[in-house]
C-alpha cells in the first residue's frame, strides 16, 4: 500500500502537497498512482531542494571562514571539557550551541566535500602550521647556539651525538629528526587543542582501528572528549611531521644544489642519485651542460628543418610532371622516369663549372658583423662552391620543358633550390672552419677539395642508423636481392680476371663468397674524415694495383683504391642513393651532426672557463665580507671542467671516485675512451676531422683532439657526456620475440590512435589551446600572433618569414617537441617500424606510402602543438616587454637587482625571444624535458604515452613556481626599486585557476542549471559511467525525453591528469558523508584513490598490452570491463576468430568507431540504418562535437544494473567464503575464532549490500522505476535481497546445515567437542542485532567478540564416539539432497563441500 509518508518524505511534505493536484487524487481507483505520477512529485521535490543547493565555489569559500571559526571554537570548546570534568556539567554542549549561532559559514561549507575539506584544512593547517614552524625554529636554534657555546645544556653521549650532526651551521642527520620532531610535537598538541570538532574531524585509527580510534558513544563524557582530543593530537603530531618532512623533501628534490660540487652529506647524496638524478629533467647532466646540449639539438633541428624543406619542394615540382592516379596506384614507368629525373639533379647539385665539373670549395675571409649588421673589425673564414655545371643545368631544362612539359619557371626553382642548398653546406664548413687555428686552414682547405663530393654523396640503404664506438655506420641487416647478388658475383669474376692477368680464375662459390664478404663487413665513417672512407674486406686483388707477391684474400679495402669500374659495382651491391632529396637530407644530416657536434664542445669549455671568472669574482667578494680564502673557495660555485686530479679534488671536493678526467685513461697516442663522448673522435695519427682543432705534425699528418681531451671533471658530468639513452631492451631471442609481440603493437596501436586519427587531431588542437590559457594568455585573442603561428607550422603551405621564424623557435627549442609524438617516435624508432616489411620486394611500395601517410599526419600533429606553443611565445614575449616597458625600462638598457647592480642581462630581442622561449619550455610540456627514466617507460608492456602526463605535472608546477617568483621579483629601474612583473605573474595564477578549476567548474554548473540536475542526480551519474570517467569532469544535460546524459570534459582537458586526483579526493569524501568515522578515513581512502589515478597513466596496460590479456588465459576472454569477447559455447574456430577481431581492433586507424557513429548520424531520420547493432541511435550536431571530445552520452542504468548485479553476486560468494574458508579447514579451532570469522565475513557482506543498495537507489535516481529495478534483481535470483534493500536493513550471513554438519564432521575426526555448538548462541544474537542495523546508515556496527580474553572451553574428548549404528553412514537431515553423482556429502574434499555449499545454500 502506499501511504503519503512514501511518496512525499522529509521535511518538504507539506509544501509540496498543494503542488499535487489534490492528495484525493491518490486514493481515488479512477486515476491509481502511476510511475509518472511518482516521477511528478519526484521532480517536485527535486525543483525544490534545487533552490537549498550550494555550489562548490561557494562552499569552498565559506570552508574558508568556517575553517576560522572553528579555531577559537576549539579552544573554548577544550576550556567546556576541562570544567565539565571537574564540575560534572555539561558547559561543551552550550559553547557547541554558541559557535553555531554565530558561525553562519558552518552549513554552506558542510554542503559539498570540498567545502568540508577546506574548513578542515584551514581549522587544522593554520594552527597546526604556525605552531610546526615555532617548534623547528625554536629546537634549530637551540641546537646551534648550544653549538656555539651561548645556552642549552646537551650532556652525555645523546649531546655529543646531536652536536656531531652539526656542520657550517646547517642541521644533519639526527639534528633534523629532533628539528622535525619538536616542530611535529607542537604542530600536534596545536591541533589537538584549536580542532573544532574531533569527532566530525576523525582519525586514522577510525578506518583501521588502534590506539587512536575515537569512542563511539552517542553519550557526552568529558573524560572521553578529553581523550580523544589527546588521540588526535597524538595522530596530529606523526602527520604534520611527516607532512612537514614531506614537504622539505620535495623542496630538497626541487632545489638540489651541489653548486658543481660533490654532495657530502650521504642522505643528500642518495635522494640526488636514486630520487631526483631519474626524476629531473636534465637527469645525471649539470644544467649548463643540459642547455648547451639542448642548443645543439635546436641547431641540429634547424639544419634538418631546412634540408627538409629543399627536399619537399624538389618533391612537389617532380610531383607535377606526373598525373596523380598514376603516382597513386605506383605506376613503374612514372616511379622509372622519376628516379631517372632525381638522379640527374643529384649530378647537377654536386657538380661544378672547373675542369672536372665536380664540387668545387671557394675560400675566403669576410667581414664579422655584430647583432645590429656593423662590422666588428674581424673577419671570419668562409666557405662557398663554385657554380654548377650549366650544361648539365640546360639539358636537364630542356628535357623537362620539352618532354614533360614543364613550366620553365617551376624547374628554374628546381635549380635555385639546389644553389640554397649548396649555399646552406657553405656556411655549415664555415661554421666548422671557425673554430681552426691559421695553422690548420690548410689541412681543411686540402681535405674539402678532396673529400667534400663523396662525403655529401654518401649515403646507401644497406646502412642504417647504428654509429660504432669508433664513428662508422656499420651495415644493417638488409640483404642485397639475389638478382642483384648474382649479377655482382659475375662482376667481380671479371674484375679478378682482368687485375691479375687471368692469374686467377674464380668459381661461383668464391665469387659469392666475396659479394658476402663485401657487404657484410661494410663500413662508412659518420665523420668527415682525412684517411678513412668507405671500406671493406675482401681480397686485395680487387684493387686497382697491388703487388702479386703481396696477393691475400682478406684485406682491407678503401673505396679510393678501386678503379671506377668496381666503385660502380660496389657503389650498386651497397645500394649507393644518387636521389637528390635523399643527398640533400643524409648529406646536410651528416654534416650539422659534425659541426654543431663540435660546436658543443667548444662551448661547454667556453661556459667553464666563464664559471672560472665568476668563481674568482665570488672568492674575492666572500673574502671582503671576512671569510677565510679556504671558506670562500668551498662556497663559490665550481666550473665544469679543470686541468688536473690535482685542482679537481681541491675544488670539486670527494673522493677520487668523485672525479674522472675525460676519456678516461691518458695514453702517449692521446686520450683513451673518447668515443664514447665523442662519436666523431678519431685516436689514430694521421686522421682529421672537420671543425677540429689539428696539431701540426708531418706533412698532412695531423691529430684530432677535442677541446675537453684530457680535463677533469665530476664523475657525473663525463658520464653525462657520454649521451647514453636509458634502454631496457636488449639483443637477445627473449628481446626480439618481446619487441615483435609487444612493443610492434603497441607502437602501431598508439600510432592508429593518435596521429592516424582525424578525431584525435581536433581534440589534440583545442586541448593543447589549454597551455596558452594556463600561463594566463588569452587563447585567439592576439590576431596577428595567430597569423604569424599559422605561417610558421607549415604544414599546408610554406613562406620565407614563416620558415625563417619556425627555424629560430627550432634553435630557440620552442617547437617540435610534442610530447606524445616524441614518446612515439622514439618507439617506432626502438621496433624499427617498417624496416623489415619495406625490405621486401611486394611491401617496398605499400610501405613508402604508407610512410609518407604517417610522416604527414605526425607532421600534422606535431603543428597543431606548434602553434599554440608558437602563439604562447609570441604573448610570452608581448607581456614581458610590455611589463618592463611601462615600468620605465627601454630597449638597450641594463637589467638591474633589486640593489642596483648589474645581472649581465641587457633588456633587447635576443633577451625577450631568450626568456619567452624558457618559459614555454618550463611551462607547455615539451619531449626534451622529459627525464629518461620516464622516456624508457614507453619500452615497457605497460602506460600509454607516459611523457605526457609527466610533463603536464612538471609544467603545471613550474607555471606556479614562475608566478610566484614573478610576484616577489624586484628590479631597479631609474633609481627605483620596482616589480615590474607582479601583475603578470597574478595574471599567470588567474589564467591556471580559470583553465584547472573555473572553466570546468562552471561547466558542470552551467549544466546543472539549464538542465535542472541536483547534486544527488550528480552522484547517481558518477555510478553508472565507465570507471575511467568516474572521477571525471562531467558536465550534465538530457535528451528530449528528460533523461540524463553527460558530457565526460576530461577528454578535451589538457590539464585533468593534474585535477583528476584531486577530484577523486573530493568523490571519495562525498561518498562517505553519511558515516560517523568523521572526515579522515574518507580523505584516507580518497587519497589512495587519488594516486592511483596519478600512477594510472604509467601503469595501466597499453592499448595492445590490454587486448592481449583480453584473449589470453589470464582472463579467458573477458575484458578488463567484464564485457565477453567470446561465448563459452563458441567453437575453437570461432574464438580465435572473434580474438583476432578484438586484436585487430586495436591496430584500425582514423578513429574507425567515431566515424562509424558518424555515419549513423548521417542517414534519414526514418532510415533503419540510423541504429546500430545494439539500437542505439546518433545524431549528427552530438557526433560532431564528439570530434573535439564534447560528446554527449546516455546514461543506460538498466544495461548498468545488471552489471552491477553481477559484481554483487560475486562479492556475496566472497564475503560468505571469508567465514567458510576461515573455520572449515578441517584443523582445531575455537568459539572465538568462529566469531571473529563470522564478524568479518558480515562486515564485508555489508559493504557489498550497502553499495549495491546505492546503486539501486541512484538507477531510481537516473529514471529506472521500482517495477524494472525489481525485475532486474529477481530475475537474477535476488528477490529476498531486493525486498531487504527496499526495506533498507541488511541481512547478515545465516549458517546453513551443511556448514553446521562440517563443523561437527571436523569436530568428530579430531575427537573434539563441536567449537560451532559453543558460538552459536552468540551468533544468534548477532544476527538479532545486525539484522536491526540500516543500509543508509554506511555505518557496520562497532562489535566486540564475548569469547575475547575469556578462557577456553574445555573441547578435548569426554569419552568413547559412540559406534555408527549398523548399515548406516554419518550425514544430517536432507542429506540426500546434497548428493553428487551419488558421492555423499561427507564423502567430498573440503574444497568440495564448499563449493557445494555456495551453490545450493545460496542465501537468498
Amino acid at each position: 500500500m502506499v501511504t503519503l509518508s512514501d511518496i512525499l518524505p522529509g521535511e518538504n511534505q507539506k509544501k509540496n502537497v498543494n503542488k499535487v493536484n489534490t492528495l484525493e487524487n491518490i486514493d481515488k481507483p479512477s486515476k491509481g498512482i502511476t510511475l509518472g505520477s511518482l516521477d511528478s512529485l519526484d521532480n517536485i521535490n527535486k525543483k525544490e531542494n534545487k533552490k537549498d543547493e550550494v555550489g562548490t565555489i561557494r562552499s569552498i569559500l565559506s570552508g574558508v571562514a568556517s575553517g576560522l571559526f572553528k579555531i577559537p571554537e576549539g579552544v573554548v570548546s577544550l576550556g567546556a571539557n576541562l570544567i565539565d570534568l571537574g564540575a560534572g556539567t555539561n558547559t561543551a554542549a552550550n559553547v557547541e550551541k554558541f559557535f553555531d549561532t554565530i558561525n553562519p559559514f558552518d552549513e554552506a561549507a558542510e554542503a559539498t566535500a570540498a567545502g568540508k575539506i577546506t574548513e578542515t584544512i584551514i581549522n587544522l593547517g593554520i594552527p597546526g602550521g604556525i605552531a610546526f614552524k615555532a617548534g623547528k625554529t625554536f629546537a634549530r636554534n637551540a641546537l646551534l647556539a648550544k653549538q656555539n657555546g651561548k645556552y642549552v645544556n646537551l650532556t652525555g653521549e645523546a649531546g655529543k651525538k646531536l652536536l656531531k650532526n652539526i656542520k657550517d651551521g646547517e642541521l644533519t642527520g639526527l639534528g633534523k629528526v629532533v628539528e622535525y620532531g619538536t616542530g611535529a610535537g607542537l604542530g600536534g598538541v596545536a591541533e589537538g587543542v584549536f580542532v573544532g570538532d574531533v569527532q566530525e574531524a576523525g582519525t586514522f585509527g577510525n578506518m583501521l582501528g588502534g590506539p587512536t580510534e575515537l569512542s563511539k558513544t552517542d553519550e557526552y563524557s568529558a573524560k572521553e572528549a578529553l581523550k580523544d582530543r589527546l588521540k588526535f593530537g597524538i595522530e596530529g603530531a606523526a602527520f604534520t611531521g611527516i607532512i612537514g618532512a614531506g614537504a622539505a623533501g620535495i623542496r630538497k628534490l626541487r632545489n638540489q644544489k651541489s653548486g658543481g660540487k660533490v654532495i657530502t652529506n650521504k642522505l643528500d647524496r642518495w635522494i640526488d642519485k636514486h630520487i631526483s638524478e631519474p626524476l629531473r629533467a636534465r637527469g645525471i647532466n649539470p644544467q649548463e651542460v643540459f642547455n648547451i646540449k639542448t642548443g645543439r639539438e635546436g641547431k641540429i633541428g634547424k639544419d634538418l628543418n631546412t634540408s627538409r624543406n629543399y627536399a619537399y619542394d624538389i618533391d612537389n615540382q617532380l610531383d607535377k610532371l606526373f598525373p596523380f592516379w598514376k603516382r597513386v596506384i605506383g605506376d613503374k614507368t612514372v616511379a622509372a622516369e622519376r628516379e631517372m629525373l632525381t638522379k640527374e639533379l643529384n649530378e647537377i647539385a654536386l657538380s661544378g663549372s672547373g675542369k672536372n665539373k665536380k664540387l668545387n670549395p671557394i675560400f675566403s675571409n669576410i667581414d664579422e658583423l655584430d647583432s645590429a649588421g656593423k662590422p666588428t673589425g674581424k673577419q671570419n673564414f668562409n666557405v662557398s662552391f663554385d657554380d654548377m655545371d650549366q650544361i648539365k643545368i640546360d639539358k636537364f631544362k630542356a628535357n623537362l620543358i620539352n618532354k614533360f612539359k614543364a613550366d620553365p619557371k617551376d624547374v628554374d626553382e628546381m635549380i635555385t633550390t639546389l644553389k640554397d642548398v649548396r649555399s646552406g653546406w657553405g656556411s655549415l664548413f664555415s661554421a666548422a672552419g671557425k673554430r681552426l687555428e691559421p695553422g690548420s686552414l690548410e689541412d681543411f682547405k686540402l681535405l674539402m677539395k678532396e673529400k667534400v663530393p663523396n662525403y655529401l654523396n654518401s649515403s646507401y640503404k644497406i646502412f642504417d642508423d647504428k654509429v660504432s664506438k669508433k664513428g662508422f655506420q656499420l651495415a644493417s641487416g638488409y640483404k642485397p636481392p639475389r638478382a642483384l647478388i648474382t649479377e655482382t658475383m659475375d662482376q667481380v669474376k671479371t674484375i679478378v680476371k682482368e687485375n691479375t692477368n687471368g692469374k686467377i680464375i674464380l668459381d661461383d662459390f668464391e665469387a659469392e663468397h666475396i659479394v658476402e664478404d663485401i657487404w657484410g663487413s661494410a663500413k662508412l665513417p659518420s665523420a668527415f674524415k682525412l684517411k678513412s672512407e668507405l671500406h671493406f674486406t675482401g681480397p686485395n686483388y680487387l684493387k686497382k694495383s697491388f703487388l702479386d707477391s703481396t696477393m691475400t684474400a682478406k684485406d682491407k679495402i678503401n673505396f679510393s683504391e678501386l678503379s671506377g669500374a668496381t666503385q660502380k659495382v660496389i657503389n650498386k651491391l651497397l645500394g649507393k642513393n644518387e636521389n637528390v632529396m635523399s643527398t640533400i637530407l643524409q648529406g646536410t644530416n651528416k654534416l650539422s651532426t659534425v659541426v654543431r657536434s663540435n660546436q658543443y664542445f667548444d662551448k661547454l669549455l667556453k661556459k667553464s672557463n666563464e664559471m672560472q671568472i665568476v668563481r674568482s669574482t665570488q672568492i674575492d667578494e666572500f673574502m671582503k665580507q671576512g671569510l677565510t680564502k679556504s671558506e670562500a673557495e668551498k662556497k663559490a660555485i665550481a666550473p665544469l671542467f679543470v686541468d688536473s686530479p690535482e685542482e679537481a679534488r681541491k675544488i670539486f671536493g670527494g673522493t677520487d671516485a668523485d672525479i674522472s678526467m675525460v676519456g678516461g685513461k691518458k695514453t702517449p697516442q692521446g686520450v683513451a675512451g673518447m668515443q664514447s663522448i665523442d662519436k666523431f673522435y678519431d685516436e689514430d695519427m694521421g686522421v682529421a676531422i672537420v671543425g677540429r682543432g689539428i696539431k701540426e705534425g708531418k706533412a698532412r699528418v695531423a691529430k684530432v683532439i677535442n677541446p675537453l681531451e684530457g680535463k677533469w671533471a665530476l664523475t657525473d658530468t663525463v658520464t653525462a657526456l657520454e649521451d647514453v639513452q636509458t634502454s631496457f631492451l636488449g639483443d637477445g631471442m627473449a628481446s626480439q620475440l618481446y619487441q615483435n609481440l609487444i612493443l610492434y603493437p603497441k607502437a602501431t596501436s598508439q600510432l592508429a590512435k593518435t596521429v592516424l586519427g582525424p578525431v584525435t587531431h581536433l581534440r589534440n588542437f583545442m586541448s593543447a589551446s589549454m597551455f596558452a590559457a594556463a600561463n594566463g594568455i588569452m587563447p585567439f585573442a592576439d590576431s596577428e600572433a595567430i597569423k604569424q603561428a599559422r605561417q610558421a607550422v607549415q604544414i599546408f603551405g610554406r613562406n620565407k618569414e614563416g620558415n625563417q621564424l619556425y627555424q629560430r623557435l627550432l634553435e630557440l627549442g620552442v617547437v617540435n617537441s610534442n610530447v606524445s609524438v616524441g614518446d612515439l617516435s622514439r618507439l617506432l624508432s626502438d621496433v624499427q617500424f617498417g624496416s623489415t616489411l619495406g625490405q621486401m620486394k611486394v611491401f617496398k611500395g605499400m610501405m613508402n606510402r604508407l610512410n609518407k601517410i604517417q610522416q604527414f599526419a605526425q607532421d600534422a600533429y606535431t603543428a597543431e602543438d606548434d602553434f599554440w606553443k608558437i602563439f604562447t611565445w609570441f604573448g610570452e614575449k608581448s607581456k614581458l616587454q610590455n611589463a618592463y616597458k611601462n615600468a620605465g625600462l627601454n630597449l638597450g638598457d641594463n637589467i638591474l637587482d633589486a640593489t642596483g647592480k648589474k645581472t649581465g642581462r641587457i633588456f633587447n630581442e635576443e633577451f625577450l625571444e631568450l626568456e619567452a622561449a624558457n618559459m614555454v619550455k618550463n611551462q607547455v610540456p615539451n619531449y626534451a624535458y622529459v627525464n629518461d627514466v620516464i622516456k624508457a617507460l614507453r619500452q615497457l608492456p605497460f602506460g600509454n604515452f607516459v611523457s605526457f602526463p609527466s610533463e603536464m605535472l612538471r609544467t603545471t608546477t613550474n607555471i606556479v613556481e614562475r608566478a610566484i617568483n614573478e610576484i616577489t621579483y624586484k628590479t631597479m629601474i631609474n633609481g627605483q626599486v620596482v616589480s615590474p612583473l607582479k601583475g603578470r605573474g597574478l595574471q599567470r595564477l588567474l589564467g591556471l585557476g580559470i583553465t584547472t578549476t573555473a572553466v570546468p567548474y562552471a561547466a558542470v554548473e552551467a549544466g546543472k542549471a539549464i538542465y535542472n540536475v541536483s547534486e544527488d542526480e550528480i552522484n547517481a551519474l558518477r555510478r553508472y559511467v565507465p570507471s575511467w570517467s568516474k572521477n571525471s569532469t562531467l558536465i550534465p544535460t538530457r535528451d528530449d525525453d528528460g533523461n540524463l546524459e553527460y558530457i565526460d570534459f576530461s577528454h578535451m582537458n589538457a590539464y585533468d591528469t593534474v585535477t583528476r586526483p584531486i577530484q577523486t579526493i573530493i568523490n571519495s569524501v562525498q561518498e562517505g558523508r553519511e558515516d560517523k568515522d568523521g572526515l579522515m578515513d574518507d580523505f584516507i581512502s580518497g587519497l589512495a584513490k587519488s594516486s592511483k589515478e596519478l600512477a594510472s597513466p604509467f601503469i595501466s596496460e597499453s592499448i595492445w598490452t590490454e587486448a592481449l590479456l583480453d584473449v589470453s588465459p589470464i582472463r579467458g576472454g573477458r575484458s578488463s570491463s567484464g564485457k565477453n569477447i567470446w561465448n563459452e559455447q563458441d567453437s575453437t574456430g570461432d574464438k580465435i576468430q572473434k580474438a583476432l577481431v578484438h586484436l585487430g581492433a586495436t591496430q584500425v586507424p582514423l578513429n574507425w568507431n567515431q566515424l562509424k557513429r558518424l555515419g549513423f548520424s548521417l542517414r534519414p531520420i526514418d532510415s533503419k540504418g540510423r541504429f546500430d547493432k545494439y539500437g542505439n541511435q546518433f545524431e549528427l550536431g552530438n557526433e560532431l562535437m564528439g570530434m573535439v571530445g564534447l560528446r554527449n552520452v546516455r546514461v543506460n542504468p538498466e544495461r548498468g544494473l545488471e552489471y552491477k548485479i553481477t559484481n554483487y553476486k560475486k562479492g556475496i560468494r566472497n564475503s560468505r567464503s571469508l567465514f567458510t574458508s576461515a573455520t572449515t579447514k578441517g584443523g582445531p579451532i575455537t568459539p572465538e575464532e568462529i566469531v571473529d570469522a563470522y564478524i568479518n565475513s558480515n562486515r564485508a557482506l555489508y559493504n557489498v549490500n550497502r553499495e549495491m543498495y546505492k546503486d539501486i537507489n541512484a538507477a531510481k535516481m537516473l529514471g529506472m522505476n521500482n517495477s524494472k529495478v525489481e525485475e532486474s534483481m529477481i530475475s537474477r535470483g535476488e528477490r529476498k535481497a531486493y525486498r531487504a534493500m527496499e526495506d533498507g536493513v541488511f541481512r547478515p550471513l545465516t549458517i546453513s546445515q551443511p556448514v553446521r554438519q562440517i563443523f561437527e564432521e571436523n569436530a568428530r575426526a579430531l575427537g573434539m567437542g563441536n567449537p560451532f555448538e559453543v558460538a552459536y548462541n552468540e551468533i544468534q544474537k548477532l544476527i538479532s542485532q545486525l539484522s536491526r542495523t540500516k543500509l543508509d546508515g554506511d555505518f557496520f556496527p562497532d562489535i566486540e567478540n564475548p569469547f575475547t580474553n575469556l578462557p577456553k572451553p574445555d573441547i578435548n574428548p569426554t569419552g568413547d564416539i559412540p559406534a555408527n549404528v549398523a548399515n548406516t553412514t554419518p550425514g544430517f537431515l536432507g542429506q540426500q539432497n546434497v548428493n553428487l553423482q551419488g558421492v555423499p556429502f561427507t564423502s567430498l574434499t573440503q574444497d568440495q563441500k564448499i563449493d557445494k555449499i555456495d551453490k545450493t545454500f545460496n542465501n537468498n
